[in-house]
């Protein structure tokens, strides 16, 4: 009896323990500043849904970097299929609305690629502005601080070797800081 007394009291200590250890999940507030501890990267390619892996670590990364010209931040999301988008931001100014393809001096830039079949890719950077007549992208950074960033993107992506066009559009990302 005492064996089973003290087996029961041990088994309640656990228990209060994993029970007060437990974290509850509304630190995931959608308001926080930056990213909150997920990552993501959404979007709709020509309406088809396109949504990075998250099984891995390397899947959907970002990161804010120091150049010669200031700040810069770069993100990707990729599928576990090797399927990607990525963007560059140069001259970065924190939290607000930048553009890509819409002038030949801008060198930001957005693009998604296929593996499948061979490696195929559709940007919009400063070499798809000089065609003119394309839909210019946006990366809107509605958050920002020293673990990650997020916000939204779209952009009429742009592949020279097959001169077709992809509409990149509802896309979201959410990314912490590699580096």
């Amino acid at each position: 009896m005492k064996t089973l007394k003290k087996s029961a009291y041990l088994l309640l200590l656990c228990l209060a323990v994993v029970a007060t250890s437990c974290k509850s999940d509304d630190d995931n507030n959608e308001e926080e500043e930056g990213g909150n501890g997920t990552e993501l990267f959404t979007a709709k390619i020509d309406g088809a849904n396109f949504a990075a892996s998250t099984d891995f670590e390397t899947l959907i990364g970002g990161s804010l970097t120091t150049s010669q010209n200031g700040m810069v931040l770069v993100a990707q999301g990729s599928t576990n299929d090797g399927d990607f988008i990525n963007f560059s931001i140069t001259e970065y100014n924190g939290v607000g609305t930048y553009t890509t393809g819409d002038d030949i001096m801008n060198p930001n830039g957005i693009q998604y690629g296929e593996v499948s079949g061979g490696a195929t890719i559709w940007a919009s950077n400063l070499a798809t502005a000089a065609l003119g007549t394309l839909r210019p992208g946006e990366i809107n950074v509605t958050s920002q601080d020293e673990t990650g960033a997020k916000g939204t993107f779209s952009f009429e992506g742009y592949n020279a070797q097959g001169m077709t066009t992809k509409n990149v559009t509802e896309g979201k990302f959410e990314v912490i800081f590699d580096n």
